[in-house]
């Protein structure tokens, strides 16, 4: 195939596949392909993506880029696939260094049908802004009281005020951010709900371009997958 490198290939007996790495010579990204005889096909992409604050930039883009993209221009392209895919798995995450896109089935063409959708929305994002108003922060006016009054309100925000909630996760992000206090560990990657309102739309748009390119990525396939 045009533009696959292979560099290395090892075989795991223990494990039951061989794992093959490639490099994309277009774009110096990796992939990399554990090559066996099983049924199910599974793809991620993962981008490196490492915070330089605590705003949750990478973890509200992960959301707003399932929002829709340039060729699949629904709200949530996913959801329609959850209801017409034959997946087996379908997610996204947001770790302290890197964003990740997996999914897997056991029908090729829906692999394919897959693949498309995961790569347009990764790489073509529509990044409305009111998506983001709605998946990451936004003031909302609450009235119910005697004098109304501004509340933050947005799914990550929400999310991650919860999530933040815990005694454990407050343990666990207060020792990250003793311990190395001179990285990017520091920071909270899913977004400090005291945080997350500093974060504008012009950031957001600006961490996708910088962090959502071929060259930043690491391409994964699994299966009885053809490669060249």
């Amino acid at each position: 195939m045009r533009g696959f490198k292979l560099l290395d290939k090892k075989q795991n007996k223990s494990l039951g596949f061989e794992a093959e790495r490639y490099l994309l010579d277009d774009y110096g990204s990796e992939h990399i392909h554990l090559k066996n005889d099983s049924k199910e096909l599974v793809f991620m992409v993962m981008f490196r993506t490492i915070p330089e604050n605590s705003t949750g930039v990478a973890h509200i883009l992960e959301h707003t880029t399932l929002c829709g993209s340039e060729k699949f221009k629904v709200r949530d392209p996913f959801f329609m696939m959850l209801r017409r895919s034959l997946n087996t798995y379908m997610n996204a995450f947001t770790a302290p260094d890197m964003t990740a896109y997996p999914f897997a089935t056991k029908n090729k063409k829906d692999f394919y049908n897959l693949l498309e959708v995961y790569l347009d929305a990764t790489f073509f994002p529509l990044l409305d802004e009111l998506d983001f108003l709605q998946e990451g922060w936004r003031y909302d006016l609450e009235e119910s009281g005697t004098e109304p009054k501004f509340l933050y309100q947005g799914v990550v925000f929400n999310e991650m005020k919860g999530a933040m909630s815990s005694p454990n996760s407050q343990l666990w992000q207060h020792l990250h951010s003793s311990l190395f206090p001179d990285t990017n560990y520091r920071f909270n990657s899913g977004g400090d709900p005291v945080e997350i309102p500093n974060l504008t739309y012009a950031q957001l748009k600006s961490f996708h371009q910088k962090h959502y390119s071929p060259a930043n990525a690491v391409f994964l396939t699994f299966g009885d997958i053809r490669m060249p």
